[in-house]
């Protein structure tokens, strides 16, 4: 299950909100991860992937600078997601 959830991150982190992406599908990407890390391997990951925290946040950059407000929403409460565990570790 672990090693599923880091290719899932993987993945989706790999994909880094460049123009190609639509609006709808960089917030589908938004609240993907935020669903990955809610779990307790999936939070571990945010952690211990290597370049995990970095990608993630020229990501979040990325779609800051588009001025859409559901992608901005979905980045943000992404970001909240990892701010407040909520998952007993």
């Amino acid at each position: 299950k672990e090693k599923l959830i880091n290719n899932a991150i993987t993945a989706l982190l790999s994909q880094e909100g460049d123009i190609a992406a639509s609006n709808a599908e960089l917030e589908s990407q938004f609240q993907a991860v935020r669903r990955l890390v809610a779990s307790k391997a999936g939070f571990l990951a945010f952690t211990q992937l290597p370049k995990f925290r970095e990608r993630l946040g020229v990501k979040v950059v990325k779609a800051l600078k588009r001025n859409n407000d559901g992608v901005t929403h979905a980045s943000i409460d992404m970001l909240c997601a990892l701010m407040c565990v909520s998952i007993e570790l």
